[in-house]
């Protein structure tokens, strides 16, 4: 095939391409995921602004271990996350710790922790939340969310002190259909913004870009949510209940309980009648 044939790399076709081959590629390959007891998670001290590949050398050098049993490390929520290749390795080497090394002119304590779990989907960063804001306030990612039980992860981010931001991050099962339209919602008077992490990602299923087939609202066939209004124009995702039809029901109920018929009328009538010639 001649290097004219082939379609550019930022075309549709392109990554419509990739997409199909990584689909292929991950239906037949499996990689197995690391035991959670061959890793050792470090936090990243709130004395530390940020946990660079170098500060980790730095703790490598101040213990005693193999370097051969060491399998690779990566960064997740801004710590670093060793694995190794047996438990027992990753037992001994946690045992030396907690330590203290010098980055710069400042000394940190470095410690280790449980392995964060990891979850897979759709990353949404937040940004513009009002303040005060609490984390149990970030699932407002099930309003946006096709179904809530797609919002799978939410957490409030912290700055270097530990103090609480107004950004957060999002994490869906499936890619919410609202942030392909929209990316900004009005909360409180706030513009809240949604952006997507991963900026390679594309669904080349709806054609948008920030998540994955494999998240994609298209593969799952997910239907958008029916939206309710009342005689007021208020939208609902539930039904509303029509205060007229209930005040018709109260009326019939009454109706029927307490009959007036033409015949009890007339002798009414006679009685009052008979009443006033006596």
């Amino acid at each position: 095939m001649k290097d004219s044939a082939l379609p550019q790399p930022n075309s549709k076709a392109a990554k419509s391409y990739f997409a199909n081959l990584a689909t292929i590629l991950s239906c037949t390959i499996n990689i197995t995921a690391p035991s959670s007891d061959c890793q050792v998670y470090f936090p990243r001290p709130s004395s530390l602004n940020s946990f660079t590949d170098s500060t980790l050398e730095l703790i490598f050098d101040s213990v005693k271990f193999n370097e051969d049993d060491l399998e690779g490390f990566e960064h997740h929520y801004g710590g670093k996350l060793v694995t190794f290749l047996s438990a027992e390795v990753a037992s001994t080497f946690a045992s030396q710790f907690p330590v203290d090394i010098v980055v710069g002119k400042k000394t940190h304590c470095f410690h280790f922790s449980p392995p964060p779990t990891i979850h897979s989907g759709v990353q949404v960063r937040v940004m513009g939340l009002p303040r005060p804001f609490s984390p149990k306030q970030l699932k407002l990612g099930q309003s946006l969310a096709l179904k809530p039980m797609h919002l799978v992860h939410c957490k409030l981010l912290r700055s270097c002190r530990g103090k609480p931001t107004d950004k957060g991050l999002l994490i869906f099962s499936v890619c919410p259909f609202s942030l392909l339209v929209a990316k900004t919602m009005a909360l409180g008077g706030y513009d809240i913004q949604f952006g997507f992490l991963n900026h390679d990602a594309h669904g080349h299923l709806c054609g948008h870009t920030g998540h994955f087939p494999d998240f994609c609202h298209v593969t799952h066939m997910t239907k958008l949510p029916i939206i309710y209004f009342d005689d007021e124009g208020n939208p609902s995702l539930s039904p509303p209940k029509s205060k007229d039809k209930k005040k018709g029901k109260e009326k019939a109920k009454g109706e029927s309980k307490n009959p007036l018929n033409d015949d009890d009328k007339e002798d009414g009538s006679n009685d009052t009648a008979t009443a006033a010639a006596v």
